[in-house]
């Protein structure tokens, strides 16, 4: 391990879920008609790393896989408080699932020998949570997953975390490098601030990788390297909701006894 701890942290543009559509012909998303914002719980893994630069003076770096369109998620990195943002760009890319994805992200954590790979829990264009375990299969490294609190322990190459459980929580250590996955509004993130923010819009450069330079074959990654398939999809019709207002419990309890409902 390095004496100061390079951490990367995964950030992505997703469409608006209240602007979102499916193509009927190809099961995929219609992202051109939604317009583009961070992905949500990628601002709670943000505030994690930056916690972290914050105590322990790591490096931050910011990296998402997509197209150069994407580069606006990194500037929002970056005038938060990433050091830097690394856009991972190619046409290689392009249809690639939670299998290829979590792989190229973990020859990201490679390329900038990452000590920490920090993750939202889940992206809201997906929500399969597969990408952070995926990345620390591809790697071999120890996870940590649903965190809701973090603790550096640099004297000992190691990071607790508080983390999420079926009817309460439990704190486990982890040795570095390790990816972290965190749970989706488990901290407060912070504003930008205006220089940064400044620095973020206009100086800010992100630095470019290509499949070539992450040491990834094509046939590695993309639609056809993707196990994931649709099977087909349809449209749900809404249902019609019967309304009535009850005046006591009593009449609810008696209600729902008539309908079956319990």
């Amino acid at each position: 391990m390095t004496d100061n701890w390079t951490v990367l942290v995964g950030v992505k543009q997703v469409p608006d879920e209240d602007d979102v559509s499916i193509d009927p012909d190809t099961g995929t998303l219609n992202r051109a008609e939604a317009a583009a914002i961070l992905n949500p719980p990628d601002k709670n893994a943000l505030e994690a790393a930056l916690r972290l630069k914050d105590e322990v003076g790591a490096r931050v770096i910011a990296v998402t896989m997509g197209p150069p369109t994407a580069t606006p998620v990194l500037e929002l990195a970056v005038a938060l408080g990433c050091d830097d943002g690394a856009l991972i760009s190619d046409y290689a890319f392009a249809g690639s699932d939670t299998w290829p994805t979590s792989l190229t992200l973990a020859r990201a954590g490679e390329y900038f020998d990452a000590d920490v790979f920090i993750c939202g829990e889940e992206t809201t264009d997906s929500s399969t949570g597969q990408v952070p375990p995926g990345i620390a299969a591809h790697l071999d490294w120890a996870q940590l997953t649903y965190v809701e609190e973090l603790e550096p322990r640099p004297e000992d190459d190691q990071l607790a975390a508080v983390r999420d459980v079926e009817g309460g929580w439990e704190r486990v250590v982890a040795d570095l490098p390790v990816v972290v996955a965190v749970g989706y509004g488990e901290n407060q993130p912070r504003p930008s601030g205006l220089h940064r923010k400044i620095y973020a819009e206009n100086e800010f450069e992100p630095i470019e990788l290509d499949a070539e330079e992450l040491g990834i074959d094509a046939d590695e990654v993309g639609l056809d390297a993707s196990p994931t398939q649709v099977g087909g999809m349809d449209t749900a019709s809404p249902v019609e909701r019967e309304q009535e207002l009850l005046d006591s419990v009593d009449d609810l309890a008696a209600t729902l006894h008539k309908q079956e409902v319990v």
